[in-house]
């Protein structure tokens, strides 16, 4: 820390600072004997006792005494600039990194750090001057970002910020929290239209194109808002808030905004709360794995299952994927699930025939792990299965993010012999490059084109021609959903080559003397269905 007093001073006038000041009491100090002894007429005895003893050579000390202020003073000015010139660069080094600390790098703007200093203190006013918090989180910046290059991606986040910074106006404060999230911290008391005015002027910032250098793209956004004027709520609460509404908006998948309300709240509060129990599921190793048969639609052999992850509660109860597999990869915790399923699925497949396989779901967000394929490969190994036994699922969704990644991650599973399935096919971003260049061995026919095929004419075109398309292709066809004995004959003679539905097996954990898919006949309409074949007599007709 600098030192106080020399910042005082050399903040000064030059004529004002300690080193003149000192030097003018030295010219005062030498001036008054200088005139003390012309009254006295000393200068007689002093030239009479310099004649007297020239060897002293006292005329010489006398000048030098007499100009010696005036050097002092010359000095004072030079160390003073440079003193001065010391501390400006240390100011500006200061504010430099106070700057760096407290707003984003790329593009200028408040960052969080700034927004946890900024926004209490507009909450200390609420009461005086409510305050509005707006989060505001962009779609469809990935894609852009990953087909044009990160280049592309800065001069994108620059032009939002830049726009955002002109829609909200100049009493509002602008903050990038990190990626394509912003936050606006918006104080003011404001009439409900005036308000909501403020508000769609930023939503509106984002129906004209970016024009960014040799690109012009459209980003749109999912914007949530909340206003309070109590200040005893604090900046992670009404950032709770504010998020609750972006995120419902975002979920309508569309872009536009959103006011908080009271409900929302509470939604936040339970996906918090269940995502602590999941962590906790975790540790406690709750999270288990349940099988559901793969059926050779030809013979009605079983060749395999899926292993499908199960949370189980301590009443005995099981929840789906669907309750949690969204909030484990918001969380960060999908990677831990499907280690967890997989080492599970690998330690049943050792009590089956070695010529069964079994499935397993990978979810986009795995594809960022740099050890992915080394982790898969980690666990057959310790579990003493081979790479051959398993099939990773990936949705189409997964590859629309990082297709480079993607294909990297799936080339490097398929060289260590691990089968690769592209699953639901027909739900997401259906691509013909991607089932060109991406080493599928089998594509998964989604359930929602299954379930009425008796009598949808377009379900049925749509199932015969992705058939024929998969086989052109060289893929082995699944039919998922398959829960009637008219669904499964209809994807047979469509040339379906694998079933797999509720009439074959419901998903259930595996039993310590049989292989799951073993037990009593399922009913199905009223008539009863032959159980998925065992394990021990796969290659016979179930």
């Amino acid at each position: 820390m600098q030192d106080s007093s020399t910042d005082e001073y050399a903040e000064k006038s030059f004529w004002r600072s300690r080193p003149v000041l000192d030097a003018g009491w030295l010219i005062v100090f030498f001036g008054a004997i200088l005139i003390t002894a012309i009254h006295l007429e000393a200068f007689g005895h002093v030239v009479a006792l310099s004649a007297a003893h020239e060897n002293w050579e006292l005329d010489e000390i006398l000048t030098t005494m007499m100009l010696l202020p005036f050097g002092l003073v010359i000095y004072a000015k030079r160390r003073l600039n440079e003193v001065r010139s010391e501390l400006r660069r240390r100011h500006l080094a200061e504010q430099e990194a106070s700057r760096m600390a407290l707003h984003d790098p790329l593009t200028g703007l408040a960052n969080r750090r700034k927004a946890q200093i900024e926004i209490p203190l507009a909450l200390a006013q609420a009461a005086q001057q409510p305050v509005t918090l707006v989060s505001v989180d962009l779609n469809r910046f990935k894609p852009v970002n990953d087909l044009h290059g990160h280049a592309i991606g800065d001069e994108l986040l620059l032009a939002v910020g830049a726009r955002l910074t002109n829609a909200a106006g100049p009493s509002a404060s602008v903050y990038r929290f990190g990626g394509d999230e912003f936050c606006i911290l918006v104080p003011g008391r404001y009439s409900e239209d005036e308000l909501l005015g403020r508000i769609e002027a930023i939503s509106v910032a984002f129906e004209r194109r970016f024009d960014l250098t040799d690109v012009s793209v459209s980003v749109g956004a999912s914007i949530g808002a909340t206003t309070t004027n109590d200040p005893r709520v604090d900046m992670d609460e009404l950032l709770a808030q504010a998020d609750a509404a972006m995120y419902r908006c975002k979920k309508a998948g569309r872009n536009g905004f959103s006011f908080f309300e009271a409900g929302m709240e509470v939604a936040a509060l339970r996906r918090a709360k269940v995502e602590d129990e999941l962590r906790l599921a975790l540790a406690e190793d709750r999270i288990k794995a349940h099988f559901q048969p793969l059926v050779r639609l030809e013979d009605k052999a079983i060749i395999g299952y899926e292993a499908l992850a199960r949370w189980c509660m301590g009443d005995g109860t099981c929840r789906e994927p669907e309750e949690f597999i969204s909030i484990a990869e918001e969380a960060g915790l999908i990677s831990d699930i499907f280690f967890a399923v997989l080492r599970k699925a690998a330690q049943a497949a050792r009590t089956w025939p070695a010529d069964l396989k079994f499935s397993v779901n990978l979810s986009p967000v795995q594809f960022n792990d740099p050890w992915l394929v080394e982790r898969i490969l980690k666990i057959l190994v310790e579990e003493g299965i081979q790479p051959g036994r398993l099939e990773v699922e990936v949705t189409e969704n997964a590859l629309v993010g990082d297709f480079q990644v993607a294909r990297d991650v799936l080339w490097a599973l398929k060289r260590q012999g691990i089968h690769i399935s592209l699953d639901d096919f027909g739900t997401g971003y259906s691509s013909l490059r991607h089932l060109s260049e991406l080493p599928f061995e089998i594509l998964k026919i989604d359930r929602s084109f299954i379930a009425n095929l008796s009598s949808d004419a377009t379900a049925q075109t749509i199932v015969r021609t992705v058939t024929a398309m998969a086989h052109s292709l060289g893929l082995t066809v699944t039919a998922e959903g398959i829960d009637s004995v008219d669904n499964a004959t209809t994807v047979a003679d469509f040339g379906c080559d694998i079933g797999q539905g509720f009439l074959f097996g419901r998903p259930e954990a595996p039993s310590p003397t049989e292989a799951p898919g073993e037990g009593e006949p399922h009913l199905e309409e009223g008539r009863a269905v032959e159980p998925a074949a065992s394990a021990d007599a796969s290659r016979k007709r179930a």
